[in-house]
């Protein structure tokens, strides 16, 4: 029976084996541990996970995928701990929010035995833990798919394959376009809830603000209750993107206080030719229409197909090699 360890509880963790447990993929088992026996205790609870293990190497025994759903800073010494007894043949994955740093690692610690194929699902809440996982929280969202450059055919389409299951949309990315592209979109509207819960929250009018605060302060400053240790792992490991952008924020954000600052000259058609690009680009962004184009995976050969793929993964691979040498020697033969 083939089966996937997922190391780490928590929300993450929690959902995507709700997801797989509610898929499609049959005959799965799914296995799940954590250090933080809060974290197991809640998981198990959910019922997410045929088994929960308390030790770590007895979770990952012969898994054929292993997914890291802890935060990013813990996962160095993870890689380092998994990689002798990881076995031959088996994918690691991740669904951390960055990956120079961890596509670095899994380059130091992971044998040649073992492929390494990140992944980040564009999907979360700002309330954490794995009572508030979700078996639909990857429906319908964007799931990135960064290979390592030592990633195999096989290991890349066992992977598309899980997110599919999911019923996730496979975007395969590199790792500097997703690390800054991630900054853009994800870290830095973080970053903006921060600091303007830090700028409101810290003025000596803070009770009275808060009595006014409505809505749009409320919906402007939800991403501040996220994960804290989540964000600062994020913060760490893609630091010279966040800034870029955090940058171009400020250039933007300067430019409308220019242009409120010009007093009795201030020019309204202006003001509200800024609203109405903004509108504009936000409605096409919610329809759909970005000019969005396919990326396929392109390595040296071509992927295997899905049906091989599904095959490799769960009907077990060495009775697929066992079929595909009988097919090979039946080819061989006719061309005799």
């Amino acid at each position: 029976m083939p089966k996937i360890a997922i190391v780490g509880t928590g929300l993450m963790g929690t959902s995507l084996a709700l997801a797989l447990r509610g898929s499609q993929l049959l005959n799965l088992e799914v296995v799940g541990t954590d250090a933080d026996s809060g974290a197991r205790s809640g998981a198990q609870r959910s019922n997410a996970f045929h088994r929960m293990e308390s030790r770590l190497l007895n979770a990952v025994d012969g898994a054929d995928i292993v997914v890291l759903a802890t935060p990013i800073m813990a996962m160095q010494e993870l890689f380092e701990v998994l990689a002798p007894h990881l076995a031959e043949g088996c994918v690691v994955t991740d669904v951390g929010s960055s990956k120079k740093a961890v596509l670095a690692w899994a380059d130091q610690y992971l044998p040649d035995s073992v492929d390494f194929v990140g992944g980040h699902p564009m999907a979360g809440k700002e309330t954490a833990g794995p009572e508030n996982a979700a078996a639909d929280l990857f429906q319908g969202k964007t799931y990135c798919i960064i290979p390592s450059v030592k990633a195999s055919q096989r290991a890349v389409a066992e992977i598309t394959t899980m997110v599919e299951a999911i019923e996730s949309v496979p975007f395969y990315i590199s790792t500097e376009e997703h690390d800054s592209f991630v900054a853009a979109a994800s870290h830095l509207p973080f970053l903006l809830s921060i600091a303007l819960v830090g700028c409101t929250s810290g003025s000596a009018n803070w009770d009275d603000i808060a009595r006014v605060a409505s809505s749009g302060y409320h919906d402007l400053t939800r991403l501040a209750s996220g994960d804290a240790v989540m964000h600062r792992d994020i913060c760490v490991s893609n630091p010279e993107p966040i800034v870029a952008w955090i940058d171009a924020f400020i250039r933007e954000l300067y430019q409308v206080r220019q242009l409120l600052a010009e007093g009795e000259n201030l020019d309204s058609a202006k003001v509200l030719d800024l609203f109405v690009q903004a509108r504009v680009a936000r409605d096409k962004w919610l329809a759909g229409d970005y000019g969005s184009r396919s990326r396929q995976y392109s390595p040296h050969q071509e992927l295997p197909t899905f049906a091989e793929s599904m095959g490799d993964m769960f009907v077990g691979r060495k009775l697929l090699d066992a079929q595909r040498r009988i097919f090979r020697g039946s080819r061989d033969g006719d061309r005799r």
